[in-house]
């Protein structure tokens, strides 16, 4: 994984957005903002018919034979060039636009999550599957099924206007972001081999925000999604005498204790950490000190630096609390998802354009970093990255939760996704080459 860039200070970041110059009210549109519009507005019908389609035959992980086959299928009656095997169940459409330019992508993922649902939506889904022994429920209630019909629908305006599009657009379907780093196994599988994007551009589904709205963050906007399992050992013994060996529960308290006063304690107030104990089982019996006491605990953080910093002092923590009380232990500590770093330059040039096509600056929402995960982290090793949060929130209601049962999305989101992405690109493969070559 390449090396961060350099963050840019909040302050000169300000400066740069002002400098920009961004519309505060409606502009004339241009010829081909009028035209995305236009396209985006007659193909809306059949985006939403393919959403509530998805929506309706949820499938989990990298086994998504139905939904990526309906991408394929799509991509090739647009007539792109259409490759798939990726991760599974990963597709990639390329189209290659009517003038010379750079290469750039977006990425829509198709997964859904082990959810029972349980809205009223005509076409909520029925589906249940067996995960890990148990029978459960399949829902899209991370808004995947919105993110692939935001892909399809910018791949058809642009295809439209492919004589109008310089370079080439890559269109990247992606499964296993709810669970298995599907983003990285495409990469390991060789979706860029032969043709690398300079820039990747992404949505995902806001429930604070309603459509219409945007959500940006500049730099980290997810977190490393770290973590360990920790099981503390003992010979175990009678509860009435104690002293006749090492007490797991207590040494697992002590440690759970102690993790949380490092946080606060050990860790800069500017460097967000959060390290969450979600599980700790230990003993059967009111009056028996088992033999063991495990634990399984998450660690969010923000960078590859401070990923690392988190990883030695929480094992410095453990063996030094385990080895006060004399017990020994097994601590398995793993790395996994990593930051998604939005490109501060990148940011601003798509700022620009969302403000003109949305009508001005207060369609959009500046946030804050998240502690949730995301993998199209893996996306930017690859090339400079920015995702974009897309307000979903419906009219009647004032938030709805991601990941729960209950999730609705308001289906006006598509056309303002569809329609805000295909000028980003658009705009992007306009711009000036930045190293033209001399005559």
């Amino acid at each position: 994984m390449k090396s961060q860039p350099i963050a840019i200070p909040v302050c000169v970041l300000i400066v740069l957005f002002a400098a920009t110059a961004l519309p505060t009210a409606l502009h004339p549109a241009t010829p081909l903002e009028k035209k995305i519009q236009a396209l985006t507005d007659k193909l809306t019908p059949e985006l939403i018919a393919i959403r509530q389609d998805i929506h309706c035959h949820p499938e989990l992980g990298l086994q998504l034979p139905r939904t990526s086959a309906i991408v394929a299928d799509y991509f090739r009656r647009l007539g792109l060039e259409v490759r798939t095997g990726f991760a599974e169940s990963g597709v990639l459409g390329i189209l290659k636009g009517g003038k010379p330019g750079p290469v750039v992508a977006m990425r829509g993922d198709m997964d859904a999550l082990p959810i029972t649902e349980e809205t009223d939506l005509p076409f909520a889904s029925k589906d249940r599957t067996t995960l890990d022994g148990r029978e459960v429920g399949v829902m899209h209630a991370c808004g995947h099924d919105i993110h692939t019909a935001l892909l399809l629908g910018t791949a058809a305006v642009l295809s439209a206007m492919k004589a109008d599009l310089p370079g080439t657009v890559l269109f990247v379907a992606q499964p296993g972001e709810e669970c298995c780093d599907g983003a990285k196994q495409m990469i390991a599988d060789g979706v860029f081999k032969d043709i690398v994007p300079e820039a990747f551009f992404a949505y995902h589904v806001d429930d604070t925000l309603k459509a219409g709205k945007i959500g940006y963050a500049s730099g980290f906007m997810s977190a490393n999604v770290d973590g360990f399992t920790l099981e503390i050992k003992s010979d175990g013994c009678h509860g009435a005498s104690p002293n006749l060996c090492v007490d797991p529960i207590v040494v697992g308290a002590q440690i759970v204790i102690a993790l949380q006063v490092m946080v606060s304690r050990e860790i800069g107030v500017h460097d967000n950490t959060v390290v969450t104990v979600g599980s700790f089982h230990a003993g059967s019996a009111p009056n028996i000190i088992p033999r063991s006491a495990k634990l399984e605990v998450t660690v969010r953080n923000y960078g590859e630096a401070q990923r690392k910093v988190l990883q030695d002092k929480i094992t410095r923590l453990v063996s030094n609390i385990c080895e006060a009380a004399g017990a020994t232990f097994d601590l398995n500590y793993q790395f996994g998802t990593a930051s998604v770093y939005n490109d501060p330059a990148l940011v601003l040039e798509a700022l620009a354009t969302a403000a003109r096509v949305l009508g001005g600056k207060s369609a959009l929402v500046e946030q804050k970093p998240e502690m949730g995960g995301e993998d199209f982290s893996y996306f930017g090793t690859v090339a400079p990255a920015v995702m974009f949060n897309l307000g979903v929130v419906p009219p009647d209601r004032d938030t709805t939760a991601v990941h729960s049962p209950t999730f609705v999305a308001d289906e006006a989101s598509i056309p303002v996704g569809v329609n805000l992405m295909a000028n980003i690109i658009m705009d992007h493969q306009m711009k000036p080459a930045k190293n033209p070559k001399k005559k």
